[in-house]
């Protein structure tokens, strides 16, 4: 229903490439190359101006006289200038991560890696380096630049154990083989190339608003802009490349095994979800430890259970009535079956392997499957088993309660002992079992945003008109006003009275431009921006306090609070900190320090030195020195 400004540019920007494309696909592509190396150009661009900077200045010192060398030292330009082309060249050298996962070696899956070897032989594709296990239901080659922005890829197949639990190993052949199709040498070279670019913009300007240097701010600035609408101008040949993977998919396996693979792709991990997931969680409530490993589970799960036909089926049915929209590139499941078809309409059946035996997990994996899957099991325990033992502590601590509430009259409970009561009703028993305690609340506390947004929520689930009284009320607090909305314009579209909808629509949208000004007021610290001395809660002034004091770099520090235009309850607390000792990276030191705090809200931590020198002046002018 929503959408943000930046989304409709993204969208009507998407949609005139697309257009373009279909009407002119060689000027569309020109337009594309050109928009492509407009990145490069300015990354390009200020490295050459630097290292001319740099040699210009180094030539002219030494081939007039020792005057100019004189002059740079005493107006210490030397020091303005070397420490600016070490920040730049600083936030120009990015790091890519690399993917993270179960690493498999050849040794574990020989046959996996026979049919990688035989696709990457066919398709003429680039070699893959790695090849991952992840516990989702997905797949993926992802490639990490090991030189940075200079390329030289590092190529990286992920593939989903759970994924591989549910196709055959055709159907996952046809899986991987659509994921190289993105980057073989069937495919066009200038869209394997515009498939890297994309890649890389996106994931250059997230790398950009990580780093705590303003050499990077700047980088911001313009990939802020620029990474964006490129994605939206490439989006046309992203589209068209996914329709192209897939055929590619179909040559080397069959249009059948692709066809079946998206339909379980789509269909079968919701149902898993839905009746394996849900339900193992689910004993988090009564049970103290899990009863088994969640893998082990899912195998004993796709081998004795039986899903059900006529629920596929309807979920088939549901995701054949989705539209392919510009939020993903992937197109929708009807149209790429129609792609695969030729535009025939074509039968599908979501029908599910027969036996465990017959997956790509068991054939692949081989003598390794068993001790693959008590190694993702061990892996869970680890990373998830705590918060299994937390999940039954709350729920027996908060039945506890339930029954200790149950004791008194409602009209003997406080307003905080009824709100938990209503709480928890809703969570063990429902939404319905719970209006009663909710009404009881909302008769002492009639305008109580987040009761309303309960209600409503509940309300909606009975088609109740009286849910827009409530998301009315919802609507006090900023923070419920876009689901509060959502709610209503959902009910009112559904039951057709859509010019009430639009109300509702305009007033999401209102918040959403709100919402999305203070956003951008609190991403960045600029020496123009207002500021005043820290008006904070004592609770949050002592924690910064605190951690700043016993971080052993940090000497001195000075606290202000940046004037906010959008909610102002909220502050934005600056701070800066002088450090001392042995600092190789002090951008590091920064992060480390946010991290230990801690604290929700918006905190910008600036070091003392020359590159921030207007700003810190700015922060410690009207600040507080607080260590």
């Amino acid at each position: 229903m929503l959408k943000s400004e930046g989304d409709i540019v993204f969208e009507e920007t998407a949609r005139k490439a697309e257009q373009l494309a279909k009407a002119n696909a060689g000027s569309y592509k020109v337009r594309l190359f050109l928009f492509a190396i407009l990145g490069y150009m300015v990354i390009f661009g200020i490295l050459a101006s630097l290292f001319g900077l740099v040699g210009g200045l180094g030539w002219l010192a030494f081939s007039s006289s020792s005057l100019l060398i004189m002059l740079l030292l005493k107006k210490k330009l030397i020091l303005l200038i070397a420490p600016t082309i070490w920040v730049l060249l600083k936030a120009l050298w990015v790091r890519f991560e690399q993917p993270q996962g179960y690493e498999l070696k050849r040794q574990q899956a020989p046959l996996l890696f026979n049919e990688l070897d035989e696709l990457q032989l066919r398709l003429n594709a680039p070699k893959i380096h790695r090849v991952l296990l992840e516990p989702e239901f997905n797949a993926s080659i992802s490639q990490t630049p090991r030189l940075g922005i200079f390329g030289w890829q590092r190529n990286t197949l992920t593939l989903g154990l759970e994924l591989l639990l549910v196709l055959s190993p055709e159907q996952a052949r046809a899986v991987i083989a659509h994921e190289f199709g993105h980057l073989s040498g069937n495919h066009s070279r200038f869209s394997g190339w515009i498939y890297r670019v994309r890649v890389t913009w996106g994931t250059l300007m997230e790398a950009f608003h990580q780093q705590q240097s303003w050499g990077a701010g700047l980088m911001c600035r313009f990939f802020d802009w620029y990474a964006p609408r490129f994605a939206a101008y490439s989006f046309a040949l992203a589209r068209s490349n996914e329709y192209e993977a897939d055929a590619i998919s179909a040559q080397l396996t069959s249009p059948e095994s692709t066809k079946k693979a998206l339909v379980n792709s789509y269909v079968t991990s919701s149902y898993i979800n839905n009746h394996y997931w849900g339900h193992f969680f689910e004993q988090a409530d009564t049970l103290p430890e899990p009863p088994h490993g969640p893998w082990q589970g899912l195998h004993g799960f796709l081998s004795e259970h039986e899903m059900a036909a006529a629920k596929l089926e309807e979920m088939l049915h549901h995701e054949l009535q989705v539209e392919t929209a510009y939020h993903n590139t992937h197109p929708a499941l009807a149209d790429r079956v129609r792609a695969l078809t030729g535009g025939a309409d074509s039968e599908l059946e979501a029908k599910p392997l027969s036996s465990v035996q017959e997956t790509a997990a068991y054939s692949w994996f081989g003598g390794e499957y068993e001790t693959i899957i008590q190694q993702f099991d061990h892996q869970w325990m680890e990373n998830i088993g705590s918060q299994w033992r937390e999940r039954f502590d709350y729920v027996k601590q908060s039945r506890e309660k339930m029954a200790g509430f149950h004791a008194k009259p409602v009209s003997d409970l406080s307003d905080e002992e009824l709100w938990q009561l209503a709480r928890f009703t809703e969570e063990f028993e429902g939404g319905v079992a719970s209006l009663t305690y909710y009404d009881a609340f909302q008769q002492r506390h009639p305008d109580d945003a987040d009761a309303g947004l309960i209600v409503g929520r509940i309300l909606y689930d009975k088609n109740d008109e009286a849910l827009l009284t409530q998301m009315k009320k919802a609507l006090a607090h900023p923070a419920h006003v876009i689901e509060a909305c959502e709610y209503a314009y959902y009910f009112l579209t559904r039951n057709e009275r859509h010019e009430e909808a639009n109300w509702w629509k305009q007033r999401a949208e209102e918040q959403v431009r709100i919402d999305a000004a203070s956003e951008a007021e609190r991403s960045e610290l600029m020496p123009k921006d207002p500021m005043k001395r820290a008006d904070i809660p004592i609770e949050m002034r002592q924690a910064i306090i605190d951690a700043l004091a016993a971080h052993p770099k940090v000497k001195s520090a000075w606290m202000a609070e940046k004037v906010m235009q959008h909610y102002p309850e909220f502050p934005a607390v600056a701070i800066v900190v002088k450090l001392g000792g042995f600092i190789i990276n002090e951008d590091k030191v920064v992060s480390e320090l946010l991290d230990e705090l801690e604290i929700d809200g918006t905190i910008f931590i600036v070091p003392k030195k020359r590159e921030y020198k207007k700003l810190t002046k700015a922060i410690i002018k009207v600040g507080v020195r607080i260590v």
